[in-house]
């Protein structure tokens, strides 16, 4: 069947440049519309769920939102993993589903049972789906700022920082949520703001008043309420009641008590009615200035390069206010430009590189030209079929094309035509070019399609990987083996036609070069047949001692891919407030900045909005943006430039100095977020002590952190800075119950007035325009920081009146731990390892051994490696049990 279609082609040239044609313009187009990333997306499919808890603490939020929502999700089909996050003000809850598993058919399953399970929640709360994004969707980062002079950069910072969130959050973020393939856009920084109720719990114990009755005051007093219709004069006339909240004016004069005698007493007369900032649990800084950041999530699939390039085009058509700017700070788009750079001229190179050797070795330009069309033309049919299959253009798919590969059968088959034609030039001027050419063909078919065909089966361990390494390797795989399909097609079926077309009777073919080399290797091959045994034995040395070599190596799971640009984390102590962390991130980024290979730095501090990054307000990620043109970075070492890792080592050593006391980890943008996305730590290597006593896990992972410390290439271990168990100081209220019955109160009440008092509520909505903002009302600050004063708080009483909160209740000041962490219901915490000049598996070996030798864990406790080492293990064990297949499948094609 072959030959015939090789007869068909060759006998047609016209049809065959004609689908060539075809072939070019399809492989064109699909260039223009393939999706194009620096590195493939090695996410997995999962789904986030995420619930705001409000003021709860940890402990409760686990037991009352964490468990039950666990629970609930773990019935689902084809779940994997279920990882989660609790900590103060969230649940996090992270759903693993196997690679077959449609995102958005996961996403309609969870969203079925949040449906179900938000019923026994707490009261208020509801669990929400995160954006449909993935590890790479984070393509543009960008900050809200006060132009440089304006009015607005002379405002007080409070003051402009909470105008540049509202920017952002009403102005900005919805036109950028339009871009098409942004899933979300998300907000650090800034203040958001509120109109704050401050009461004075004095003045409310003096009217017999409680927080309780107040906030039922103020809500039904606030709400707008319809009237439905009336007719008068044929016409229909909508009756509604405005009752909403026009002005801070307004609110002071809202009447609390009336009295028979007197004036009444007004709102404003109990508390502090104003303009505020809501409570923090994020902020952001630009190079050592606190700002506004905005991040645009890319959705799922789509384009980054199309999705970036297009956000920053929508950025210059944004209405803003005259004294605000938006000034890029990260963009993916220079990395997948780059990347794309580097690839290209790659492959223009190697190509380039090919046709100089076949024109030397051949000594025929026109058939080094007709061999080197192979090139383009089985690139064009790859492309092609990456679109189909829906494969992006990255390093990984297009990096590892081979040249030579693809070039192999159609040398061959040109140069057998070249032979024949020149030693048979009788044949030529009988039979004709075209049966020369069949004849040629009949006599190399079978062997290119054997060489070629076992070059292709060598790529079948690598198809058959699964997981992490499947999805970061099986691209590159699928990319070759279409290349190379398409070559093997071209050498049988386009190189006889563009022979038949172009080729001309040849002179004497062989050029110096190719006399040459045939020279020198006859008398090595005429050594190799006459001496078969000792061939084969050398070769069966060379081959065992490969194999005890192959043993004695360390391991890695994947290569470092190289950003251009830095992440630095910075861990600090968990109890920290937000004015600590913003005062010693500005001291880090000032130091940062004094480095003249960097261009800017920028940093997320704590919890986004969307919650998508979990971390407190202990932990930042320094987003260090490095200068690309390396002509600007000054000479350090013996005359050369820092390396990254050289770099960071030196930043490192001087943020200690200025800032001391804070955990430094170096990472990289999308490497940070892979990690953290994969395996929930952002270390490249983690270890996780399960267990069900809190205490214990902490006394182990400090244990074990003294323990890796000694470990030979272990450069950095820290507390993990998302799953590590933290304490910090809690204050504990109890109530009393032989005094609430005594005052015939119940604990709800209590429990009520306290929430309202410390973390506050919201009354109602304040409108300006289409911006909504709440009225919140919560104890003045004063009373909230001083423990003595707090115990003041009213209290409502069944039948009116209040009561004192010490008179039914008990506040201390105690340690709880404020971070929880779980895998399928279980609790854990990690230490995250940084390694440098020593392979992962050799480091784990040895750790583990001594972890298990000093530690001598309980039975409920257990030890896991997490991160590259564990996805090592599963890609080794898959390999081992693929290759003997692929070379049993190699002897028998060589046997056929």
């Amino acid at each position: 069947m072959i030959s015939r279609m090789i007869e068909a082609s060759t006998r047609n040239p016209v049809w065959v440049l004609f689908l060539l044609s075809l072939l070019g313009l399809l492989g064109l187009r699909s260039a223009t519309t393939l999706p194009v990333d620096a590195v493939p997306d090695i996410t997995g499919v999962q789904v986030m769920v995420a619930t705001h808890t409000g003021a709860m603490d940890p402990e409760e939020i686990e037991t009352t939102v964490t468990y039950p929502i666990e629970a609930e999700l773990a019935g689902i089909q084809n779940v994997t993993e279920i990882r989660s996050i609790t900590k103060y003000g969230l649940s996090q809850v992270n759903v693993i589903f196997d690679d077959s598993m449609d995102v958005y058919f996961a996403r309609q399953l969870i969203a079925e049972r949040i449906q179900s399970v938000s019923a026994s929640l707490p009261e208020g709360l509801k669990p929400e789906m995160g954006a449909v994004t993935t590890g790479l969707g984070e393509v543009v980062m960008y900050s809200v700022e006060a132009k440089p002079g304006s009015e607005l950069a002379k405002r007080p910072p409070e003051d402009r920082l909470r105008y540049l969130r509202t920017i952002q959050d009403w102005v900005i973020r919805p036109v950028m949520k339009t871009v098409p393939g942004v899933a979300e856009v998300d907000s650090n920084g800034g203040f958001q703001k509120a109109i704050f109720i401050y009461f004075d719990p004095a003045k409310l114990i003096s009217q017999g008043i409680g927080p309780v009755a107040l906030v039922q005051l103020l809500e039904e007093s606030g709400m707008n309420r319809g009237g439905g219709y009336i007719e008068r004069e044929n016409r229909r006339i909508i009756v509604k009641n405005n009752a909403r909240f026009q002005s801070v004016d307004e609110l002071n004069r809202f009447p609390v008590r009336i009295h028979a005698i007197g004036a009444p007493e007004r709102l404003g007369d109990l508390a502090l009615v104003r303009e505020g900032n809501r409570p923090r649990v994020g902020s952001a800084t630009h190079n050592a200035e606190e700002t506004v950041l905005g991040t645009i999530l890319m959705r799922t699939g789509a384009n980054s390069r199309t999705v970036a390039h297009e956000s920053i085009e929508k950025m210059k058509t944004l209405d803003l206010p005259e004294d605000v700017q938006v000034k890029v700070l990260y963009a993916r788009s220079f990395l997948v430009d780059a990347t794309i750079k580097t690839v290209a001229k790659n492959l223009i190179e190697g190509g380039v590189l090919v046709i100089v050797v076949l024109l030397l070795i051949a000594g025929n330009f026109r058939a080094a030209l007709i061999v080197s069309m192979a090139i383009p033309l089985s690139m064009l049919a790859a492309l092609l079929g990456m679109e189909r299959l829906g494969i992006s253009a990255n390093l990984m798919s297009l990096g590892a094309i081979d040249f030579g590969l693809i070039v192999d059968g159609s040398v061959v088959v040109i140069e057998n035509i070249l032979r024949k034609m020149e030693e048979e030039p009788e044949a030529l001027e009988e039979k004709g070019k075209l049966h020369l050419i069949l004849e040629a063909m009949r006599e190399v078919s079978g062997p290119v399609i054997t060489g070629l065909s076992i070059i292709m089966i060598v790529y079948v361990p690598i198809m058959l990987l699964t997981g992490i390494e499947g999805k970061m390797f099986r691209p590159m795989a699928i990319t070759v083996l279409l290349a190379l399909a398409a070559s093997l097609v071209i050498a049988l079926l386009v190189m006889p036609s563009l022979a038949l077309l172009f080729l001309k009777k040849p002179g004497p073919h062989k050029a110096s070069l190719f006399r040459y080399i045939s020279n020198a290797f006859e008398p090595v091959l005429e050594y190799a047949i006459i001496h078969p045994y000792k061939i084969t034995g050398a070769s069966l040395s060379v081959f065992l001692l490969s194999v005890g070599l192959f043993f004695t190596l360390g391991a890695n799971f994947l290569p470092e891919f190289d950003e251009k640009d830095l992440v630095i984390g910075l861990t600090r102590n968990a109890d920290i407030s937000m004015d600590a962390t913003l005062d010693q991130q500005k001291r880090s980024e000032e130091v940062i900045m004094k480095f003249p290979e960097v261009d800017t730095v920028f940093s997320r501090i704590g919890t986004p909005e969307s919650a998508t990054d979990p971390m407190g307000i202990h932990l930042a990620d320094t987003f260090v943006i490095l200068k690309k043109d390396y002509d600007e970075w000054p000479e350090r070492i013996d005359g050369r430039h820092y390396t990254k890792g050289e770099l960071y080592e030196a930043i490192s050593a001087e943020i200690e100095k200025a800032v001391p006391g804070q955990e430094r980890s170096p990472t990289q943008p999308i490497a940070m977020r892979f990690n953290e996305m994969l395996e929930g730590s952002r270390a490249d290597l983690s270890l996780r002590i399960f267990g069900p006593d809190l205490k214990k896990l902490m006394m182990y992972i400090q244990k074990s952190e003294e323990i890796l410390r000694e470990i030979d290439g272990v450069v950095e271990v820290s507390a993990d800075a998302l799953t590590a168990l933290r304490s910090s100081p809690v204050l504990e209220f109890r109530p009393r119950p032989e005094d609430m019955t005594y005052w015939g109160i119940d604990s709800a009440g209590i429990g009520q007035a306290f929430e309202i008092a410390m973390a506050g509520h919201q009354i109602a909505s304040y409108y300006e325009q289409d911006r909504r903002f709440p009225i919140i009302l919560r104890m003045k600050e004063q009373n909230r920081e001083d423990l003595k004063m707090a115990s003041r708080l009213p209290v409502d009483l069944p039948d009116g009146g209040v009561v004192p909160l010490s008179d039914v209740a008990s506040l201390q000041l105690m340690e709880q731990v404020t971070t929880i962490s779980r895998i399928n219901s279980r609790r854990y915490s990690s230490l995250a390892i940084y390694i440098q000049d020593r392979d992962v598996q050799s480091v784990v070996e040895e750790a583990d051994k001594r972890i298990r030798e000093e530690l001598q864990l309980p039975d409920n406790f257990r030890i896991e490696w997490a991160g590259q080492y564990k996805n090592l293990e599963r890609a080794r064990l898959r390999i081992l049990t693929i290759i003997p297949l692929t070379l049993i499948l190699i002897f028998l094609l060589l046997y056929q």
